[in-house]
């Protein structure tokens, strides 16, 4: 009878483990492979800060990140499943789905409300409008957002792309062949090229910039891209990530030196001052617009987005015009109160 009773209480010992168990195993660790858009610069640390300080961890998530090199490249490692998730520029994305239809991807977050997207030579330059670059010679890398926009940014402004000599070059030579005349112009994100110049000691007065938003491209900027079948197989994981972004956006505003120092643990050779001068411009120029301080992050106006998929269409020689639907989808947000901008 007493055995009896020891073995009724271990059983439901034993049961009391199984149950706590369950959840457990519930919440296994998910790994995503995350690709980013460029190097590691300043600005990465939205997302690296989050994996080193445990935020990501504490929500089941193990991330891996690398560095990208152009939003071009990133888009096409997130399309084969090299990788789960890449931050990379929208419309890259785009361009990609009307050369490869059938590969779908989608955007799940937009982390710049404001495309960066420029082309920059030297003030000194005789170029001084769109119409001066035809004929001349621009360097960049061919994955580079920029340069995968550079047709819409051509057909707007009247640019004859066949006269234009494109320069593959790796990301490290594009400023200097600038600064050397050996390139008339070059294209690249705004903040990278400006601050890139000013860590060679070049005033940002003396690189004269045509941003594609000032010039007739309103686009939208970077996004958080993945292919459908991986956000619909992994919601939490995806909604959970857009989490930890936000809370790395939010951490990397108020303590751009923690940023800085987590992204320097990737890469140790580059410089906090320069870093920290990159995150306050990108926030300033592309992340931190009126529509995010008023309405949160990735506030999408769809309207607005159909109309820049108009313009994108006919420059990619698109047949159709994909819809905002196709591109770009809420469904994986967290509540808005969770996506406020916190300074």
């Amino acid at each position: 009878m007493r055995g009896s009773k020891i073995w009724g209480l271990s059983s439901c010992l034993m049961f009391g483990v199984l149950v706590l168990a369950v959840p457990g195993e519930a919440q296994q660790t998910k790994t995503i492979r995350f690709v980013l858009d460029w190097a590691f610069q300043g600005q990465q640390g939205a997302f690296t800060l989050p994996a080193s300080d445990g935020t990501f961890a504490r929500s089941g998530l193990n991330v891996v990140i690398d560095r990208g090199v152009g939003s071009g490249d990133t888009v096409s490692k997130v399309a084969s499943g090299t990788y789960d998730i890449g931050m990379a520029d929208l419309y890259s994305m785009v361009r990609f789905m009307g050369e490869n239809p059938g590969r779908p991807l989608i955007a799940v977050f937009m982390v710049n409300d404001k495309s960066a997207l420029a082309v920059e030579t030297m003030a000194k330059s005789s170029i001084v409008k769109p119409q001066d670059l035809n004929g001349k010679s621009i360097a960049a890398p061919a994955g580079d957002a920029s340069r995968q926009l550079f047709p819409l940014f051509a057909s707007v402004n009247n640019i004859d792309q066949s006269s234009i000599k494109w320069l593959n070059v790796s990301p490290e030579l594009r400023e200097p062949m600038l600064i050397r005349g050996e390139a008339d112009a070059v294209s690249g994100n705004v903040p990278t090229v400006l601050i890139n110049m000013q860590a060679v000691n070049i005033a940002a007065d003396a690189v004269r910039v045509m941003a594609y938003a000032n010039y007739g491209v309103g686009l939208y900027g970077l996004a958080l891209i993945t292919r459908p079948e991986f956000a619909e197989q992994n919601p939490q994981a995806i909604r959970d990530f857009i989490r930890g972004t936000v809370y790395g956006l939010n951490r990397m505003i108020k303590d751009p030196a923690a940023a800085v120092a987590s992204v320097k643990t990737r890469d140790p050779l580059i410089n906090d001052k320069v870093e920290q001068d990159r995150i306050k411009m990108t926030l300033d120029y592309a992340i931190i617009t009126p529509n995010v301080l008023d309405n949160g992050y990735s506030n999408v106006d769809m309207g607005r987005l159909q109309g820049t998929l108009a313009q994108v269409a006919p420059a990619f020689n698109m047949k159709t015009t994909p819809s905002a639907g196709q591109v770009y989808t809420d469904k994986y947000l967290p509540p808005r109160s969770e996506l406020k901008v916190e300074r």
